[in-house]
């Protein structure tokens, strides 16, 4: 009865944000406890999944990329919900101007424009993303890993990164920070070799 009343009286993005914090939370101890470290192996192609590629996955391609020297990895990006072709919106493109990056001439594609079932490291965004991923992939399930899976710690403790899509500016802003703070675990990971990649994501 008191919760119920409680709940009536929050603000609505209040509850939003307690209700996606609870999610996170228990999707992070889920993940964790399915996700295993990364097979040793050279790693030469990896693939960011999100929902729509246009703003997260986008992101994490041209960043990895502009990262990496020329020809040393092979960086695509793909949406799991996507009609081909969709422009990113002008919040992803102005917050990504901060990091150098260029996604105006970005435009999104599926799956099924990717060779999937070739790649070395398929990384979605949220928890929701990675189970349809080993669903759709089973012989790749060894392969796929959230991207927060490369994070700091504690940072990494929590598994999702959020969609900002309609969210305002500021919250792209905090979403590419933390695509960047991972994608930073990944370079380092992947410049130091199989072996270290094993023992960095311990």
């Amino acid at each position: 009865m008191i919760v119920s009343r409680l709940k009536k009286t929050l603000p609505r993005p209040l509850k939003r944000l307690l209700r996606s914090a609870w999610q996170n939370s228990w999707e992070s101890v889920r993940y964790h406890l399915l996700a295993k470290n990364i097979p040793a192996g050279r790693i030469n192609h990896v693939i960011f999944v999100c929902k729509g590629n246009i703003c997260r996955s986008a992101f994490a391609e041209y960043y990895l990329r502009r990262q990496l020297p020329n020809g040393i990895l092979r960086v695509e990006s793909c949406g799991i919900d996507v009609d081909q072709g969709i422009f990113s919106p002008p919040e992803a493109v102005n917050i990504a101007k901060d990091y150098q990056l260029d996604l105006q001439s970005h435009r999104s594609k599926g799956l099924a424009s990717l060779d999937v079932n070739n790649a070395d490291l398929i990384i979605p965004m949220e928890y929701g993303q990675y189970l349809r991923l080993k669903t759709l992939y089973p012989a790749q399930t060894g392969k796929i890993y959230l991207l927060r899976h490369f994070a700091p710690w504690p940072e990494r403790f929590f598994c999702n990164i959020n969609d900002p899509y309609g969210a305002g500016l500021n919250e792209f802003r905090r979403c590419f920070r933390r695509i960047k703070r991972a994608l930073d675990g990944l370079k380092s990971c992947l410049a130091a070799g199989a072996e270290q990649v094993v023992r960095s994501v311990k």
